[in-house]
């Protein structure tokens, strides 16, 4: 019903620094299980391990961010993508996030402080609608159940008036 592991988070940043700096502060309640990615390319070959969320530099060796973000999107449009960077060109977040990152973040100031609040608001969301999925899921199970039992009811008083 519910997922039973730990939410998966990716983190692709090239600065190490950086990535370890955020695997500590998202880490320090062992709520999330992590893997590290200095470039796109080692992102996109891993994706079988199936991340809930991928926290995504912008600026990487190799394939930048917007190009891992649509080969992300190719695999799974359901993985959640938090974009970073220092640029603040406002056609460039527009860009990404039309291309589907859930949210576009600066890496100065407190980004590290919303790149927590975003990370537990989506998995909170994807939590939220799974409850509500099942729940649909138990409703229609229910409902087939009384028709069920209503059927087997009918024909049981059918086969007492024949005997």
């Amino acid at each position: 019903m519910f997922k039973a592991e730990r939410e998966h988070i990716f983190i692709v940043e090239d600065n190490e620094i950086y990535s370890m700096m955020l695997d500590y502060i998202l880490s320090k309640d062992s709520v999330y299980k992590f893997s590290s990615f200095n470039t796109g390319e080692e992102c996109i070959q891993n994706l079988a391990l199936n991340p809930d969320v991928i926290i995504l530099d912008y600026n990487l060796p190799g394939m930048n961010g917007y190009e891992v973000l649509q080969e992300i999107k190719k695999y799974n449009p359901n993985i959640h993508v938090l974009m970073l960077t220092n640029n603040t060109d406002m056609k460039l977040a527009m860009k990404l996030l039309k291309a589907g990152a859930d949210d576009y973040i600066m890496k100065q100031g407190h980004g590290e402080k919303q790149i927590i609040e975003k990370v537990e608001a989506l998995l909170s969301e994807d939590e939220k609608k799974e409850r509500e999925r099942s729940n649909a899921r138990n409703k229609v199970l229910f409902k087939k159940l009384a028709y069920g039992l209503a059927i087997a009811s009918i024909v049981a008083a059918g086969i007492m008036y024949f005997v």
